[in-house]
Formats: structure tokens, sequence, C-alpha cells
């Protein structure tokens, strides 16, 4: 009895965790639904922490993800749909930010962190 109960009860916190929206959006052809999908693979949500468009089942990004197919299905090209994307929602949603004055602190921390590192391990063993 008690195995049934535990059964029951695991399902009954698994199975909703499984649910997942289903997305009927209907493409012209199948290379405009991999030029949408390349796309929206490129945006992340942001309602959510790391998720692209296509992970996330945020109505944020159900919308965000309609509106990139959309826009796909109109011709527009991958930089038209960025560039739209972040004047819309701000750089956070791209994964890949352009490299600009405002993100130059962004790309360029990480190689001076390691340089640093690199220095600080250097003299500790010369010091030996």
């Amino acid at each position: 009895m008690r195995w049934l109960t535990a059964l029951l009860l695991w399902g009954s916190i698994t199975l909703p965790l499984a649910a997942q929206i289903v997305d009927t959006w209907a493409f012209t052809s199948p290379e405009m639904q991999e030029r949408a999908l390349a796309v929206a693979g490129q945006i992340r949500c942001p309602q959510c922490q790391n998720q692209s468009l296509l992970e996330s089942n945020a109505p944020a990004a159900v919308a965000m993800r309609h509106e990139v197919f959309a826009m796909t299905e109109q011709g527009k090209t991958q930089a038209e749909i960025m560039s739209f994307m972040t004047a819309r929602y701000g750089n956070f949603v791209r994964y890949q930010p352009a490299f600009e004055s405002s993100t130059l602190l962004l790309w360029g921390l990480p190689p001076l962190m390691l340089g640093a590192i690199g220095l600080v391990l250097w003299r500790r063993r010369k010091a030996e």
C-alpha cells in the first residue's frame, strides 16, 4: 500500500512538469522553418533566466517566437529580426550582444581577467 501511495504521489508531481505548450505554427517550407528556428534559438526569453525562445514556454516567449516566425515568413533577414528584437527588448535578449561601446566591458573583461590571473600565477611561481 505504501508503494502504491508513493507511486501515485510521484506521478502527480512529475506529470504536470512534462506538460508543454504545443506550437502549431504552419510554415510555408522546411527552409523557412529552419531559418525561423535558427533565429529563435539565438534570442533569449526576457521573462526566463537563461532559456531561448525555443526552450521557454512563458507567454512572453511564445509571443516573441510567433513574431519571429511571422517576420521570417515575411522574408525578413536574420539581421533585421535581431535588430528589431534588440530595439524592442534591449541587448539582454541577444545571447551574443553586438560589439559596441556599451558592451565593451562585457567583451573585454574576460580576457583582462585571464591575463591578470596568468600574471599573478606567473609571479607566484617565479617567487618560489
